[in-house]
């Protein structure tokens, strides 16, 4: 049922599911959160509110993607949306950063009294490697009832594109708190703010999780890594079943 174009951009996603799923947003928002599973305990400094990551042959540190969010009513930065309403910042709505996993390289980072694990991505990073450009999107081509447009609103939708995937479109969604028994039948309680990255991997309608990235080594330190090919990695939405894509450079 869930099979969709590759094809698909971030407004195409949106149409589609709300083709699907657009009779309740709230049974869409216990939906997504089910398919995203648990966070926080993925990896070392793992985080909450981190909705992709990207990881490398290079080595075992990874890209993290995490939303930054604010107050609901406040607008003021909080670390995280666990316990309470939020937004994600429309300004600034993508944190990317390294996280250093690597033995050797954490051992090396010591030495030098480098006590933190977490980097910004340098400007070549984002620009010609791992970059993410999230924008608020506004409105869809086709959503033109009051119906299709409050329960577009209620996600506080971005664009998400990947300098890695060019070819890959995403909607990146605002699940907000419910409350108890809202949007199914004796669904308990949600009191975080979270988000789910949607996307079409493997044909399918699928909250997105993760990317491998296998490239080769340049030989100087001036050339850049050839990318051999990128696996992505999700969960459909209709079956809770695994999917995935391999794109080859």
């Amino acid at each position: 049922m869930s099979t969709a174009s590759t094809s698909d951009d971030a407004g195409g996603i949106a149409r589609k599911l709300f083709e699907l799923y657009g009779k309740n947003a709230a049974s869409l928002n216990r939906l997504l959160r089910r398919r995203i599973g648990t966070r926080g305990n993925r990896f070392n400094h793992d985080h909450a509110d981190t909705f992709m990551y990207i990881e490398r042959s290079k080595n075992s540190n990874i890209v993290a993607y995490t939303a930054n969010m604010m107050g609901a009513t406040t607008k003021a930065s909080v670390s995280s949306g666990a316990g309470q309403s939020c937004l994600v910042d429309p300004h600034n709505p993508v944190h990317a950063y390294f996280i250093t996993l690597d033995p050797p390289t954490l051992e090396s980072r010591r030495k030098r009294g480098i006590t933190s694990d977490i980097d910004d991505l340098t400007f070549i990073q984002r620009k010609l490697a791992y970059g993410c450009h999230a924008k608020p999107l506004h409105n869809v081509t086709g959503f033109t009832t009051d119906e299709a447009q409050t329960w577009f609103k209620s996600f506080e939708p971005f664009a998400v594109s990947y300098v890695a995937l060019p070819k890959v479109h995403a909607l990146l969604l605002l699940l907000s708190p419910l409350a108890e028994g809202e949007g199914e039948e004796n669904g308990p309680e949600e009191k975080d703010t979270t988000v789910a990255l949607v996307a079409v991997v493997g044909g399918k309608l699928s909250v997105m999780q993760r990317v491998y990235v296998n490239s080769t080594e340049p030989k100087h330190f001036y050339q850049l890594p050839t990318v051999n090919y990128i696996e992505v990695f999700g969960v459909s939405l209709e079956s809770d079943e695994p999917v995935y894509e391999k794109i080859e450079k």
